[in-house]
């Protein structure tokens, strides 16, 4: 029955975080599913009524014990703020992957369990097995990411103008809690299994912390520049120059993006677009400078109006395309023009 329970709660937990989903990772998300996944297969093994059930159930939990730590190990560097490249996190996905490739072939191969053995005790199902040498591997996996874990938070330690030391050590209890748990209970047979009891209620610890720094984070509370970005236009195009989209305020300055059709090249003539902004982006995109972003003006009945250009680029390094942000400044260089005459 406690099995159901945390399976649940699991659920409950990722319902919440998809209802704010805008305040939540998509590693918090992965954990979640990845508990909830593996508390199924802890209720669906002890209540297995053949080997070959149970052996598809023990192949269902391992998912806590192969994603788990590499999820935790990236949820406590984006809380430290250590940037962790997309490559690199896909070379930890696939080692992993792999490895729970391994773990696919129990009951087949004496790779990852060399003997497994199904009993049923009081009703309930369980397995004795005896360890292959991918077993191994998994272990050492676990210990490198507990080691990776506390490496990294105690390098954050130090950064406490940037990161709270009370997420980071939360973080790490947990880490070690559940490590601390999984390795007792490899020791000690008991009735229940320990693992997804800690594991759901370590969800409620890891969230609470992300959750909480991302609700105050700047990227979202954009609110607070709403008025801002409502009072200027913005207009994006890929690195081939065809049209990708623009907002409210970019139309009410330039009419003919109306009818522009997306990822389509810009008409050729016409248009106040063509008039005031299409020679200077093909300059700056021509002097090939993506470092800096270009800031100039342009009047339009009596009114001066502000434009940036810049480069849209791909983790920080090839062009993926170019964005204009236009505003009118009439208003602020007259007051500057007034503050000078006094």
């Amino acid at each position: 029955m406690i099995y159901v329970v945390c399976f649940f709660i699991a659920l409950l937990v990722l319902l919440f975080i998809i209802a704010f989903g805008e305040i939540v990772d998509v590693n918090i998300v992965l954990l979640v599913v990845v508990v909830s996944i593996s508390n199924g297969g802890y209720y669906a093994l002890t209540f297995s009524k053949n080997i070959d059930e149970a052996l598809l159930a023990s192949k269902i939990i391992y998912v806590i014990g192969i994603f788990a730590p590499v999820l935790v190990f990236l949820i406590l560097c984006d809380l430290c703020q250590i940037h962790i490249s997309n490559i690199i996190k896909s070379i930890l996905y696939a080692v992993q992957l792999i490895l729970y490739m391994n773990v696919c072939t129990i009951g087949k191969s004496q790779i990852f369990y060399k003997i497994v053995e199904y009993h049923v005790e009081d009703g309930f199902a369980y397995l004795t097995k005896i360890y292959g040498p991918m077993h191994t591997v998994y272990l050492f996996s676990l210990f490198f990411y507990s080691a990776a874990c506390v490496v990294v938070g105690m390098y954050a330690i130090n950064k406490r103008n940037v990161v709270s030391r009370i997420n980071v050590d939360i973080l790490l209890f947990v880490e070690i809690l559940n490590g601390s748990v999984y390795f007792i209970e490899r020791f000690v047979h008991l009735n229940y299994e320990l693992t997804p009891i800690f594991a759901t209620l370590s969800l409620f610890v890891i969230i609470l912390p992300t959750v909480k720094l991302s609700m105050y984070s700047v990227s979202n509370n954009m609110e607070i520049f709403k008025d801002e970005i409502r009072n200027m236009g913005c207009i994006i195009f890929d690195k081939n120059l065809k049209y990708m989209g623009c907002n409210d305020y970019a139309i009410a300055l330039f009419p003919e993006l109306y009818s522009w059709e997306i990822d389509k090249k810009v008409p050729g003539n016409g248009g106040r677009f063509n008039t005031f902004l299409r020679q200077p982006l093909l300059k700056y995109i021509r002097d090939d400078d993506h470092e800096k972003s270009e800031s100039m003006t342009y009047t339009y009945k009596g009114e001066v109006y502000q434009y940036n250009l810049g480069t849209l680029l791909r983790n920080g390094k090839s062009v993926r395309g170019y964005f204009i942000q236009v505003s009118n400044v009439t208003d602020s260089l007259e007051q500057r023009k007034l503050k000078r005459e006094k």
